[in-house]
């Protein structure tokens, strides 16, 4: 990424000390909410895989169970990290545009599967309302859309690497 703020998109005129120049950019808002969403995906499939009895045992104690869910929590952790870490940088006033959209890019297509495996885990269980992960999964196929989709987020990105935009062809924008 480059190192100089680009503050496009979300930053306007100051009209008085009182409020701030920069808000939080959108995709800083959607990579929170993407966070949350893949909390719920494993924090309700874990629940779920301790509860639920198969062959007189709890699905918890499976191999190919505890593996998912450990796959799960480390990417839940990334996806955590990274979102803190554009915390941070926005803090600091040394979030990028191109930052903001490679974290948004990264926690929606990260939470999305997240929710998909959850939903899985859960068998036709977790299309069940009573279950809360269909609706999380939904929600996350919401979040990936709003404020442009990864496709989006990743040629924000790749205009940020190269130079070059694919939304003109042009250099330098």
């Amino acid at each position: 990424m480059s190192s100089s703020p680009r503050r496009t998109g979300w930053c306007t005129a100051s009209p008085s000390p009182a409020s701030p120049a920069c808000s939080t950019p959108p995709e800083e808002g959607a990579s929170w909410e993407a966070v949350g969403h893949a909390m719920a995906g494993f924090e309700l499939a874990a629940q779920y895989a301790l509860e639920r009895e198969q062959f007189g045992s709890p699905i918890a104690s499976f191999q190919l169970v505890q593996e998912k869910l450990a796959t799960m929590l480390a990417e839940l952790t990334q996806i955590q990290l990274l979102t803190t870490r554009m915390a941070e940088l926005q803090e600091q006033d040394q979030l990028t545009q191109a930052m903001a959209s490679l974290v948004k890019m990264t926690t929606a297509r990260t939470a999305l599967a997240i929710c998909r495996q959850a939903r899985d885990m859960m068998g036709g269980n977790g299309l069940l309302l009573e279950h809360h992960v269909a609706r999380h999964l939904t929600d996350m196929e919401v979040v990936s859309t709003y404020e442009g989709t990864d496709s989006i987020q990743a040629l924000i990105v790749g205009r940020d690497i190269t130079g070059i935009s694919a939304f003109t062809r042009k250099t330098g924008g």
